[in-house]
């Protein structure tokens, strides 16, 4: 298995018990419940910037009160190649056996659910009031 930094790579979108979710076409497919962060903001995205995906649970043996998906931060480690983002995960999760914190997943913009504004950006709904 591929590392980065020490950590194993999680390349392909998906493992034995989970797969990341097109927010993208979810967006799309709800309009007015669900959106997500547009093209413009993913050249904003920097090294250490933290980004949520969803990580949804696909093995049938998860417990029946699992939910469909994991939405968990990744930090991005490394800039983008190709239209692939990299990021440690940060988050230890619940449902998802093959994953844990500060491993590395591979992602596309479109897998992104939301980007973390901290209160010092001007992007920040707070911003300016």
């Amino acid at each position: 298995m591929d590392t980065f930094g020490g950590f194993p790579i999680k390349s392909g979108f998906s493992g034995p018990d989970w797969e990341l979710d097109d927010c993208a076409a979810r967006a799309n497919e709800h309009p007015h419940t669900f959106s997500v962060p547009s093209l413009d903001e993913e050249a904003l995205v920097f090294i250490g910037a933290l980004l949520r995906l969803h990580f949804v649970v696909t093995d049938p043996a998860a417990a029946e009160d699992a939910p469909r998906a994991e939405r968990m931060w990744v930090e991005v480690c490394a800039p983008p190649h190709n239209g692939i983002h990299r990021g440690h995960l940060t988050n230890e999760p619940v449902y998802i056996r093959s994953l844990q914190s500060g491993d590395v997943i591979e992602f596309k913009w479109a897998h992104v659910a939301q980007v973390y504004v901290q209160s010092n950006d001007p992007r920040h709904p707070s911003a300016g009031t």
